[in-house]
C-alpha cells in the first residue's frame, strides 16, 4: 500500500523505529497501515485534519449570525463564497473577496488556517441564516505542510505501536482502538497534541 495523507514517511517511520537496512521491508506494509491509521486518530483527537486538498472543493455551512460565520473545519484559502438568501438552495450572491475577511487576520502568516469569516464594514452581503446556506470552494485543512508537533507526533505514535510487539507475552495495541487509547493516555503524546485540539470537550 501507499500511505494517504499521512503525517509522515515510511522512510522517516523507518528510521524512528530503527530500521536502517534497506533491503529489509519485511514489515514496510504494517508501518505504512500504522501511519496512516495513526494520522487519521490524530486528526480526530484534534477535530481538524492537517492536510489540504489538492484541488478545490466546495463545503456548504449554515450561518447562525448575518456578520459571522464560525466554521467548523480549517479555511486555508477561498476561491468563492456564495449564498443562498431564500433557501432555494441556488447561490445567487457570489462575493468578493472585498465582502468578508477572514479571521484572525494574520493566521496565515503564521501557517495557521482561517476558522472563521466575517463581513467587512462595506461589504456588500450579509450570511443568511438559512439551513446550508453558505457555500465556500476552495482548500481546507490546516495548513498546507504538516506542523512539525504533528509529524513528531505521528513518528513517536509509531515507534511506540511498532515497538510492543517486543514487549513481553508480545502485547501489542491494533487497530484504531489501540491507537486511540495510546493517544489519549500517553503524556509525550498528549503534550504535542494538545495545543492543537480545536475542540477541547470531544477530544482528549
Amino acid at each position: 500500500m501507499t500511505i494517504t495523507n499521512g503525517y509522515c514517511t515510511l522512510a522517516e517511520a523507518r528510521a524512528q523505529i530503527g530500521i536502517t537496512v534497506t533491503a529489509d521491508t519485511t514489515d514496510d506494509t504494517v508501518i505504512e497501515a500504522r501511519v496512516e491509521a495513526i494520522s487519521r486518530t490524530i486528526d480526530e483527537v484534534c477535530g481538524r485534519r492537517f492536510y489540504r486538498n489538492s484541488a478545490d472543493e466546495a463545503r456548504y455551512y449554515t450561518a447562525s449570525s448575518a456578520y459571522v460565520l464560525e466554521c467548523p473545519d480549517d479555511i486555508g484559502s477561498i476561491t468563492t463564497l456564495q449564498t443562498d438568501s431564500d433557501g432555494d438552495r441556488t447561490y445567487e450572491d457570489t462575493w468578493a473577496a472585498t465582502d468578508y475577511d477572514l479571521m484572525p487576520h494574520n493566521a496565515t502568516l503564521d501557517g495557521k488556517p482561517a476558522t472563521w469569516i466575517e463581513v467587512t464594514p462595506d461589504g456588500g452581503y450579509t450570511f443568511p441564516t438559512v439551513s446550508k446556506g453558505v457555500k465556500i470552494t476552495g482548500k481546507f485543512g490546516y495548513g498546507s505542510t504538516t506542523p512539525p508537533a504533528i509529524k513528531a507526533a505521528c513518528l513517536l505514535a509509531v515507534q511506540k505501536l511498532f515497538k510492543r510487539k517486543d514487549a513481553p507475552f508480545g502485547v501489542e495495541a491494533g487497530g484504531d482502538l489501540g491507537i486511540m487509547t495510546l493517544m489519549k493516555t500517553d503524556p509525550d503524546l498528549q503534550a504535542l497534541l494538545t495545543p492543537f485540539i480545536r475542540n477541547l470537550g470531544t477530544a482528549i
